[in-house]
């Protein structure tokens, strides 16, 4: 065991300590680039550089194994919803663009990844999908996922939305981005991050799963086949969290004072 974390609210509590002020995303925010410049920008940024060096960190730096890709063979050639487990840092942003190869991916992120000042470009560039706070902005947030899976992009969703390093269990999560591939009737995978131990190293060996593809039921009625196809995805990705053998981080569960005193 290498340290202890206390939680006391499983949804909120968030452990990636970045202490980036946050700044919400503004009406005129632009989800991608536009134009011949744009595509090349994009073409040279996300191809030249940040895919090679994402194969080189998961493979060869990080030694992440991927098991079960085979799922994904033959939707390679549309756009498609992935959703995983948010356990790590640098790998959660690799991750999809790994798994989505040859498709570019664009992950679903909180304000915080386009708050950074003077990297907000290049954010959108490598595909980062901000979610807006104010609700007259969500229109054009919707509206960009549409066009991604239309672009034949991958989108990533972290439905837990807040970083539990090296956390092995699956925290219980709402349905509510389920809608987007229900409406769109996009394919949906699930990748889950498990750890397990290794002989002579501290650190786990990080073994990631792939599942699917899950489709919601077009049978149900929309708010029906949004929960099904959440609890589907759920189940999956808990029955490969229990593949996880060691835990490098102990997280405890400890009331807040005031629940306390009540």
């Amino acid at each position: 065991m290498d340290r202890v974390l206390y939680y006391s609210d499983e949804l909120n509590d968030d452990f990636a300590a970045t202490r980036i002020v946050r700044r919400s995303v503004k009406p005129n925010y632009r989800y991608f680039n536009r134009g011949f410049l744009g595509a090349l920008g994009k073409l040279i940024i996300y191809r030249v550089f940040v895919t090679p060096i994402g194969f080189v960190y998961t493979k060869f730096f990080k030694r992440v194994t991927y098991k079960n890709k085979k799922v994904m063979r033959g939707y390679k050639n549309r756009g498609c919803f992935i959703y995983g487990n948010h356990t790590a840092y640098a790998l959660d942003a690799y991750n999809p663009t790994y798994l989505a190869f040859p498709r570019p991916a664009d992950i679903i992120v909180n304000a915080d990844a386009t708050s950074i000042r003077g990297l907000k470009r290049v954010m959108r560039t490598l595909g980062a999908l901000p979610i807006p706070d104010d609700f007259h902005v969500m229109s054009k947030f919707n509206s960009a996922v549409s066009e991604a899976i239309k672009k034949k992009h991958w989108v990533a969703v972290y439905p837990e939305a807040h970083i539990w390093p090296y956390y092995t269990g699956i925290r219980n999560f709402p349905s509510v981005s389920f809608n987007y591939p229900a409406k769109l009737g996009a394919p949906v995978f699930a990748y889950t991050m498990t750890y397990k131990k290794r002989n002579r190293r501290k650190r786990p060996k990080r073994i990631v799963y792939v599942d699917g593809p899950f489709f919601a039921d077009e049978a149900l009625p929309q708010k029906a086949a949004v929960q099904k196809l959440r609890d589907e995805v759920y189940n999956a990705m808990c029955e490969r969290s229990r593949l996880s053998d060691c835990e490098y981080v102990e997280y405890v569960y400890k009331p807040k004072e005031d629940e306390n005193q009540a």
